[in-house]
């Protein structure tokens, strides 16, 4: 299927940069000329650039504020990510905060998309809508023809690239969410929290606005207290981490209510 070939080749890409015709080739077992297709089309999406003889990876502002804030623990967000997205559904509403797990599950989402261009919905039903209050991750998704991107307005962070504020709360009290995958800073005995106090208010009120939340945080995270509280147990539906989280650690997250989903690296 196409749009399993296209994921295919975003994946490489992601991992190498940079890709040769022939590597596509020899990765995918298809001819050149579908090679050369596949990359005209994914350029034409703007998802990668064409050079001679193959391509390279786009350099979006994705990744940039992600790097300077935290971009240790890859491997451990990638398997959260990939866990995070087995929940949805073509036409469903997302939210998004900020945080670098969060943008590890926007890069998933964004393959998850071109897995499912093919399917059908109502006319002029986007495949998903996205709502987020993160800057980067609108404009990394907005790229994408069959993702409707809602951004939360209000005032930006410059250091997280997230938009906070009463103006954001206020938004957010009238929309409704299927999902809802919120970043932490720390999760302990008080449960999940951020740094910023704004950012906290922002993603405790998208919590409430969707049928399901998920905490998504890799294991450094536990143990850790924060400034400010994102809200309770009763607000989230579930906590994905990694499996490097301490048992004693996963036990405290249990015995405070959460539901804990501990995925294999």
């Amino acid at each position: 299927m196409r749009s399993q070939r296209h994921a295919e080749i975003l994946e490489l890409l992601n991992e190498r940069q940079c890709l040769s015709v022939n590597e596509i080739i020899d990765a995918l077992d298809i001819s050149a000329a579908t090679a050369r297709r596949d990359l005209d089309y994914l350029a034409g999406e703007g998802l990668l650039q064409r050079t001679r003889g193959g391509a390279q990876s786009n350099q979006n502002v994705l990744a940039s504020p992600m790097s300077r804030r935290d971009s240790s623990h890859l491997p451990q967000k990638t398997a959260i990510a990939r866990a995070a997205i087995e929940h949805l559904q073509p036409g469903m509403i997302i939210g998004f905060t900020g945080g670098s797990t969060v943008g590890e599950v926007a890069r998933e989402l964004s393959q998850w998309v071109y897995q499912h261009q093919d399917v059908e919905l109502t006319p002029a039903q986007p495949l998903l809508t996205v709502v987020t209050n993160a800057v980067d991750i609108a404009y990394a998704l907005a790229e994408n023809s069959r993702i409707k991107i809602v951004l939360i307005g209000g005032e930006v962070n410059s250091y997280s690239y997230e938009i906070t504020g009463p103006f954001a709360t206020d938004m957010l009290k009238n929309i409704s969410l299927d999902l809802a995958f919120i970043g932490v800073n720390g999760f302990d005995q008080n449960g999940p929290g951020t740094v910023n106090e704004y950012e906290a208010m922002v993603n405790s009120a998208m919590a409430t606005r969707a049928e399901k939340t998920f905490i998504v945080a890799d294991s450094s995270k536990f143990g850790k207290r924060s400034f400010s509280s994102v809200g309770g147990v009763e607000n989230i539906s579930e906590v994905i981490t990694d499996s490097q989280l301490r048992p004693e650690l996963a036990e405290e997250v249990q015995n405070l209510g959460y539901n804990l989903k501990i995925v294999d690296l």
